[in-house]
């Protein structure tokens, strides 16, 4: 069993594996709790964990400060040993081809290593959260770089706050790009316009590096902005969580 948590700018994904089986729970990143309640809740979660606990193993992931380490602590209540908190130092399988590797959210380590693996070629792993993210891998394994936008939910919210007349809109992906009334105009350039500038981006990737990308998305916002995507891809909603857990395999095996 193991135990992988991905902590969010906005939402903590936790998932259980159990052999083959992934068991998933979500909570809201804010507001932090205790490492008490964060225990309470796991056991709430995943009553299973206190039955055999001499076979689970936790890893943490955290783009969020100070998360990590109050998980952590909840954690090692039930499992103090087996316990990893993903840093660009770990053991991932991947060479990091960038100048400051420590700036590299953890959460896009995961995803690199992921679509890697299913790849097994060049591959860009495309993450439509709260920001989109694009990473991208190399033909031995090399981390090369990536890109970041902000997510269609952030845009939506932005353009509400920032503009005296236009409307935080339904995410709800537009039936043409051409759109009749403000709010379908919105929705238009927030999912074909992100689908856009993700090609756009993947496209200038590909001349720079002289490599041919597959593609694999994840992220809160995949499943209605990728079918807007012309580039065939893999969808794969939890690409986080499946590459955190290769990662601890990996440490384990080390």
């Amino acid at each position: 069993m193991l135990l992988a948590l991905d902590i969010g700018n906005s939402t903590i994904n936790i998932g259980f594996f159990i052999n083959e089986q992934l068991h998933i729970q979500t909570l809201t990143t804010y507001p932090l709790r205790s490492p008490e309640k964060y225990a309470s809740i796991l056991s709430e979660f995943f009553p299973e964990i206190f039955v055999e606990r001499a076979a689970l193993g936790v890893i943490i992931s955290s783009v969020v400060g100070g998360h990590a380490g109050v998980l952590a602590d909840a954690c090692k209540r039930f499992m103090p040993e087996d316990l990893i908190v993903l840093t660009h130092k770990t053991a991932t399988g991947l060479v990091f081809d960038i100048p400051r590797p420590e700036e590299l959210g953890t959460d896009r380590i995961a995803n690199a290593v992921a679509a890697y693996e299913v790849c097994k070629h060049p591959v860009a792993a495309l993450d439509f959260g709260t920001a989109t993210t694009i990473s991208v891998v190399g033909k031995n394994a090399n981390y090369l770089g990536g890109a970041i936008m902000p997510g269609v939910g952030l845009m939506n919210e932005c353009l509400g706050r920032e503009t005296s007349k236009l409307p935080v809109v339904s995410l709800s992906p537009p039936e043409s790009a051409l759109g009749a009334d403000t709010s379908e105009c919105i929705q238009s350039g927030l999912f074909y316009g992100t689908a856009g500038a993700v090609e756009r981006l993947l496209q200038e990737m590909e001349k720079e590096t002289g490599l041919g990308l597959k593609v694999v998305a994840t992220g809160g916002y995949a499943g209605m902005v990728s079918r807007f995507l012309s580039r065939e891809h893999i969808l794969d909603k939890n690409l986080t969580l499946k590459g955190l857990k290769i990662i601890f395999l990996r440490n384990k095996i080390a």
